[in-house]
């Protein structure tokens, strides 16, 4: 066997890991590597090797030159999350997630709502950790949140339970259309039963082999304010884990009693006020349309403040109402804003934005850094920007 990582990120370093413990040869083709690292294999040399398998890192797309000639060639291109199928030989429970927004979020809170309740535990796959780290362990539970991206190339990964939180535009720039981005959503339905799987999306309205989930169970008595998340994310975590099914009595009312214990989560609708005059929430990590729009629901009375690389969505995924009295972007930010009727502020870069703000806030504003556009033209990531946030109110703070 002699084998091809593509790709030297977290999943190829994770497969280099794996091949090494199992004895499988292999190369690996990265641009960005060291010329005199191991096992490392130059452009030239590429298409001369006899691989019979190409391993390929998730944020690889499809119309990549490399890619288009080692397909010519025939040769079977997988990702971690087949060789983890393969290998997997414990009778673990494999739990799938994917949608647009709140997925690493939901697998967060289901793994630390079944470690509470006294079972063995994991999340990996796009959460940070490669499933291939964890191959030969033994679980109650592996949890794997799968990207768009993770899901366009994996072949294969059997499924106890497959969840599909909700889809919206994003990564278009990366498949291509929104189409091509729901086919690899939608990918999820492949690998469980379909009485195996919950979505909530209408999307698939059409499609009788695919209805959204609807609730089972009477939501009506839990008081959602008393819980920090999204009250829309809550009650999918309640409709969830009794759908899943975990064998224990009272589920809901335990999720519930759990969600109420949960501390907010940075960057996410992250209350960081310092006083009762103006209210500052940090949602950075809202890198697209869908989840701004989230937000937009839970303010009143709010500036709104855009940042970020669109990645082709479109802008009327955007979904402004009278609570949003002023929106602040960058000039550069792609936007076509229609039947908007509040003041749209343009600043020539997200690093005015304290003078911009000092300008506009009145007492009684809420100001909403909700971006919805990801992060890498100005900052490292999104915590990074949420961090710069943070950063001008702290200073707001001390100046007060």
């Amino acid at each position: 066997m002699n084998k091809l990582i593509y790709g030297y990120g977290v999943t190829g370093k994770a497969v280099e890991a794996f091949f090494n413990k199992k004895n499988i040869q292999y190369k690996i083709f990265d641009e960005n590597l060291n010329e005199n690292y191991d096992n490392k294999i130059v452009k030239d040399e590429l298409l001369k090797e006899n691989f019979d398998e190409v391993i390929l890192s998730p944020g690889i797309q499809e119309n990549n030159d490399i890619l288009k000639l080692l397909r010519k060639k025939n040769l079977s291109v997988v990702t971690d999350i087949d060789l983890f199928d393969k290998y997997h030989k414990q009778k673990s429970k494999i739990i799938g997630v994917t949608g647009t927004n709140g997925k690493t979020t939901f697998v967060k809170l289901l793994k630390d709502f079944l470690d509470l309740e006294g079972f063995k535990t994991i999340a990996c796959g796009n959460i940070g950790e490669s499933p291939l780290n964890i191959v030969d362990d033994d679980y109650d539970y592996i949890i794997i949140e799968l990207s768009s991206y993770q899901l366009h190339h994996t072949k294969s990964i059997r499924l106890d339970y497959g969840i599909l939180l909700n889809i919206a535009s994003d990564h278009l720039d990366w498949h291509g259309s929104l189409e091509d981005y729901i086919e690899a959503k939608s990918k999820i339905f492949s690998f469980v039963d379909k009485e195996k799987v919950i979505f909530y999306d209408n999307i698939f309205s059409n499609n009788n082999s695919r209805k959204p989930h609807l609730s089972k169970i009477n939501l009506e008595k839990y008081n959602f304010h008393e819980i920090s998340l999204p009250s829309e994310l809550s009650r999918s975590f309640l409709d969830m884990i009794n759908f899943l099914d975990f064998d224990m009595e009272n589920t809901v009312q335990r999720g519930y009693e759990f969600l109420k214990r949960i501390n907010p989560i940075e960057h996410r609708f992250e209350n960081i006020s310092f006083n009762d005059e103006v209210v500052y929430i940090n949602d950075s990590k809202a890198t697209n349309f869908h989840a701004v729009s989230s937000a937009i629901r839970r303010v009143e009375n709010a500036i709104l403040i855009l940042h970020g690389l669109t990645k082709n969505m479109p802008s009327s995924e955007l979904k402004l109402n009278e609570n949003i009295k002023k929106i602040i972007k960058p000039k550069d930010m792609k936007l076509d804003i229609v039947n908007y009727g509040g003041v749209l502020i343009e600043i020539d870069s997200i690093y005015d934005l304290k003078n911009v703000l000092l300008k506009e806030i009145e007492i009684g504003d809420t100001v909403l850094f909700s971006c919805g556009g990801s992060s890498f033209n100005d900052f490292k990531n999104y915590k990074d920007r949420g961090n710069y946030f943070k950063k001008i109110v702290d200073e707001f703070k001390n100046e007060n």
